[in-house]
């Protein structure tokens, strides 16, 4: 946004000149002190403060009338874009009316499709850029080419995307700028790969071109497995030695890898090894140590390893750091995390391999990584509405399981405009669901009015059950045999209508014979489980080979334990919360209160295995 705000500076001010500077504050709002509050707005802005630049320039709009005040308003809205602020940048916006002068159409596309691209629409984002007329106005080609890429990538259409980020280059004139329109496109990459869109170079595109879309597969195997990488980026290297990416490879990508394999000389790694809990216990460790081993040994930290269940969380945890551990790793169980948590000497780093109980507060040096269903439930209510959803009937079993998921699910439902208008709690011993599907579907109520109509009139009339008219969708929380046989079941009682049924990882089984009875199933999962691309599938194949029993029930607790290896350094940097990594159990970022966020991916069943269907596009992908 720097490079136009001589340009802006000299139109806002001739237009101040134009209009007499007349305000509603009077006299001691005039010319001058208008000046000085929009020199105060762009060196803000120059400074990397958008937010504040975006607070001066919203109160030069409310010291401002008519045409000035829309022009402020929208560089307000474009400075709390920049700074993140979606919700006010659209306030702003939307105060703004079509008729903006014809200098300003271009900066008020660009606002527009911006905002709709944060929110998921990438289409009207298209939209609203296809209104500017070419030739693009030369102070604003920059952003709308920016954002154009950016939608291009949303919408799965890399060699467009990569063509209109290539043009966007040529406009730029300082390296930075230049640097971060690569780095813009390898993460569209990266993010293309990682939601399996087709990255084949078509026929006739240039090498620049085929090198940037053949490296969305490399950074997306260097996100998945950093510690196999280096032979994969040496191997493009060797293809496309002269590529552009090559710089951006040398500077960024290649120091930050080996950030991300920048680990404490010692590691502890605290576990449930023995009673109840051991086989997961068990299945997280081998993942961890999967991934340590795949480290090259000159650079391995050493690791020790402590039973939760036999020495107890607290004793375990100071058995760790007595014996030198810089980093900790554990426990497990959500009652040994909170008694760790609260211990007034707990200050070396620690990941929690769970959350906090509610009422339990972290402190600074603990960070928390889980598995949380009501995660899920609350991704599977956000891609319900973004799927143009609204309203739909759930089937979630009676117990306390399904009891957090139905909290969670139908918060952030209502939070995002949606609605349950039927709700049944199931048997999950039951074989038998045509009792709730019915009473939800209101079936029942159906059969009811036909039998007191047949007894009014008298006569057996002919009559075909229908269900309820107000349901666009169904959610179904189920273990994979509760699923198996209430997916039939609504199928049957719905009469074969299309009507899709959402539900959150539990339901799927990796490698089950009877798959098939979940066709149609729409649901989010780990990359390790669902996900076709190379690094996915080696683990998977490894998994199987090494591990064959733990493999068949707790494939996702492996991945964790990958997973949790991989966090270690990403949690040593400052920079943490603007880190991402790609893993195994899905898109990795830490938010500010130490809480790993996991990103999952999107799967249809089809011949009873999951077929990748896309998600929305990480937020990561659309900052500025």
């Amino acid at each position: 946004m720097q490079g136009r705000l001589v340009y802006l500076a000299a139109l806002i001010l001739a237009s101040c000149l134009l209009a007499a500077c007349v305000t509603p504050q009077g006299p001691q709002t005039g010319y001058p002190n208008q000046e000085r509050q929009l020199a105060q707005a762009e060196k803000l802005s120059k400074s990397g403060d958008p937010l504040g630049a975006g607070r001066a320039y919203q109160t030069l709009a409310q010291q401002s009338g008519g045409e000035l005040r829309d022009r402020f308003n929208l560089r307000a809205a474009r400075e709390f874009l920049d700074g993140g602020d979606v919700q006010q940048a659209q306030k702003l916006v939307s105060s703004v009316g079509d008729n903006v002068p014809s200098s300003d159409f271009a900066l008020r596309a660009a606002v527009l499709a911006d905002i709709a691209l944060r929110t998921g629409h990438a289409d009207r984002a298209l939209a609203e850029l296809d209104r500017v007329a070419l030739p693009l106005p030369r102070e604003w080609a920059p952003d709308l080419l920016q954002v154009r890429t950016q939608a291009l990538f949303a919408l799965g259409r890399p060699v467009q995307a990569v063509n209109t980020a290539l043009e966007r280059e040529k406009l730029l004139s300082t390296p930075q700028d230049v640097t971060q329109n690569r780095r813009m496109i390898w993460e569209g990459v990266q993010q293309s790969a990682a939601a399996h869109v087709d990255l084949r170079p078509p026929p006739g595109v240039s090498s620049v071109v085929a090198g940037w879309l053949e490296l969305g597969r490399v950074a997306l195997a260097t996100g998945r497995n950093p510690f196999t990488a280096n032979a994969t980026l040496r191997d493009w290297k060797s293809r496309y030695p002269s590529h552009p990416a090559n710089e951006l490879l040398s500077t960024e990508v290649l120091p930050q890898l080996g950030q991300n394999l920048a680990y404490p000389p010692q590691l502890a790694l605290l576990l449930p090894l023995s009673g109840k809990q051991q086989q997961a216990g068990a299945a997280v460790r081998d993942g961890f140590m999967a991934a340590l081993l795949q480290q090259d040994a000159a650079t391995r930290p050493a690791l020790n390893i402590y039973d939760t269940a036999q020495a107890g969380a607290v004793a375990a945890y100071r058995r760790a750091v007595s014996d030198g551990a810089q980093f900790v790793v554990g426990p497990l169980l959500k009652e040994d995390v909170a008694s760790i948590a609260q211990l007034p000497d707990a200050t070396v780093p620690t990941l929690a391999l769970n959350d906090l109980p509610e009422n339990v507060n972290a402190p600074s040096s603990l960070f928390q990584f889980g598995l949380a269903p009501e995660d899920e439930a609350h991704q599977v209510a956000d891609r319900i509405v973004n799927d143009g959803l609204r309203s739909g009937i759930a089937l979630l079993p009676n117990n306390e399981w399904g009891k957090r998921l139905f909290r969670a699910f139908d918060g952030e439902l209502k939070a995002r405009g949606g609605s349950l208008v039927g709700l049944r709690f199931y048997d999950p011993a039951s074989r038998d669901y045509s009792q709730p599907i019915t009473d939800v579907l209101l079936i029942g109520e159906s059969r009811a009015r036909a039998n007191a109509l047949n007894g009014a009139l008298g006569v057996r009339l002919e009559f075909e059950p229908r269900r309820r008219s107000d349901v666009e969708f169904v959610f179904v929380a189920a273990l994979p045999v509760q699923g198996r046989s209430l997916k039939p079941a609504l199928k049957f009682h719905l009469s074969g209508e299309d009507l899709p049924v959402y539900a959150t990882s539990e339901i799927y089984e990796p490698d089950a014979a009877s798959n098939t009875d979940l066709d149609g199933v729409i649901f989010p999962d780990m990359p390790s489980i669902i996900s076709p691309d190379e690094v996915s599938s080696e683990l998977r194949a490894s998994l199987l080979k090494y591990w064959p029993t733990r493999a068949r029930g707790r494939a996702r607790l492996y991945a964790f334990g990958f997973d949790a290896y991989r966090l270690v350094p990403m949690l040593r940097t400052a920079s943490r919360s603007a880190s991402a990594i790609d893993g195994m159990t899905g898109r990795l970022t830490v938010d500010n209160t130490g809480k790993v966020q996991r990103t999952l991916e999107w799967a249809r069943v089809v011949n009873g295995q999951p077929q990748p269907v896309s998600g929305p596009q990480p937020t990561a992908l659309l900052a500025p």
